[in-house]
């Protein structure tokens, strides 16, 4: 008796191990944004969009956008696309040229958090 709970301890344990991998994996991350990261963009865009590899949920994630100065232009609060949950959006005030920070801060469906910035710049 004592071997097989031996073994079934050291079979769990592998297995534990071996999955590990996947679970670090399971993190939401950034696929795509628009504008697109480090783009300069003719126009300012009326609101920035960003697409997620994971189901978000809206009320733990947020876009927040400043110029160079650091001063936020973004008002509104990030909304998460009701046709797909993986897109969060946010409107943006008529953005003036110069050089933006885009800073993200997500929550996935299964409770992880995320978060990162870029930057864009409107000529």
């Amino acid at each position: 008796m004592k071997t097989l709970t031996r073994k079934t301890l050291i079979s769990a344990t592998a297995a534990a191990f071996g999955l590990m991998p996947l679970l670090a994996a399971a993190h939401g991350k950034l696929k795509s944004t628009s504008p697109a990261v480090g783009s300069t963009v003719d126009r300012a865009p009326e609101a920035l969009r960003l697409t997620f590899n994971e189901a978000l949920e809206p009320a733990f994630s947020s876009v927040k956008v400043s110029d160079a100065g650091g001063v936020q232009a973004t008002k509104e609060k990030a909304k998460v696309d009701a046709s797909n949950p993986r897109v969060l959006t946010v409107s943006v005030p008529k953005l003036a040229s110069g050089a933006y920070t885009v800073q993200w801060a997500v929550m996935t469906h299964d409770s992880h958090k995320t978060k990162g910035t870029y930057t864009f710049t409107v000529k």
